[in-house]
């Protein structure tokens, strides 16, 4: 693949939430986009850029990019098990076509052995994932956003952090091996805070009469906010407010007396996130307050018992 390219010309394979999201930041970054590809029976044909048939979509992205002098950029917007058959797919489609192609997954977690087709066809292959959620297909939702960067070598790295520049995100490279990691990562600060929240409703459901977990959850929205404002603003441990932040025994007392009538993973959950504010609380604790709530919270099961400071143990 040549290193010189100053254009390119964009396919999309798969108009899904993220897909239709990409296709928006391309519209807005005047990236040419040549064709949107859909699989059989997923969608119209025409429109504008074209809805096509994958393979049709490739070719017609080829054919564009020929005669602009550009790289073909095509991005594979499919759900995580469906990349491989389409990178099959597309790759076949690829050799009744001509010039230099990067192909791209937008897995968090997939390696870049799912485009194993698309390498043995000579073009460039990488991942790069939006560290954003893709509830609905909102337009600019990828503005500003991280992107990380996967791939083999130097060159398809730059070529990466371009292509991530072009539709407005901020490059972070990220070595392979480590994407199971950074997955987990975004998991955790993503999904599992959604599953949080659901507990949360449900708690303040029952204690109020609510008619339902979203109407709860509704209420909980500008403490939500705010606390999300407040640990990207300050940091987690500035950002800890509430009664192991205040060294509020009794009120960690009173609440696991309530946990006793829900259930289990409710409790569990409780505990082990107290432990973990609590290792954000206390510097700011006195020894006393910190061995009370520890010995109220219990022990994470790999945990020896005592909590650190950031400069050693208490």
């Amino acid at each position: 693949m040549r290193s010189e390219y100053s254009a390119h010309v964009h396919c999309v394979i798969g108009p899904g939430r993220l897909g239709a999201c990409l296709v928006a930041a391309l519209g807005q970054r005047d990236e040419r986009l040549a064709a949107v590809g859909v699989r059989a029976g997923r969608g119209p044909a025409g429109g504008e850029p074209p809805r096509l048939p994958a393979g049709d979509a490739v070719r017609a992205a080829a054919r564009a990019a020929a005669q602009a002098d550009a790289l073909t950029v095509l991005w594979l917007t499919v759900p995580d098990d469906a990349i491989a058959g389409v990178a099959a797919e597309t790759a076949a489609a690829w050799a009744r076509a001509a010039g230099d192609v990067a192909v791209v997954h937008c897995s968090g977690l997939g390696g870049l052995d799912l485009l194993t087709p698309w390498r043995r066809a000579g073009a460039a292959v990488l991942s790069l994932h939006p560290l954003q959620t893709f509830a609905t297909p909102d337009v600019g939702v990828l503005a500003g956003v991280p992107m990380a960067v996967t791939a083999a070598d130097p060159l398809t790295v730059r070529l990466g952090e371009q292509l991530a520049a072009s539709i407005g995100c901020v490059p972070v490279v990220l070595r392979e091996d480590e994407k199971p990691l950074y997955h987990l990562a975004a998991a955790v600060a993503s999904n599992l805070l959604v599953a949080l929240e659901a507990e949360a409703g449900e708690l303040l459901r029952e204690a109020a009469d609510l008619p339902s977990t979203e109407a709860a959850v509704r209420l909980l929205g500008p403490l939500v906010s705010a606390s999300l404002t407040n640990v990207v603003r300050l940091g987690p441990r500035r950002a800890l407010t509430g009664p192991v932040a205040r060294g509020d025994v009794g009120t960690v007392r009173a609440h696991l007396e309530a946990l006793e009538r829900q259930p289990a993973r409710v409790r569990q959950v409780y505990r082990a996130l107290s432990l973990q504010a609590l290792s954000l609380a206390a510097p700011a604790l006195d020894d006393d307050t910190v061995e009370a709530l520890q010995e109220l919270l219990g022990t994470y099961p790999d945990q020896s018992g005592a909590l650190e400071r950031p400069g050693g143990e208490l």
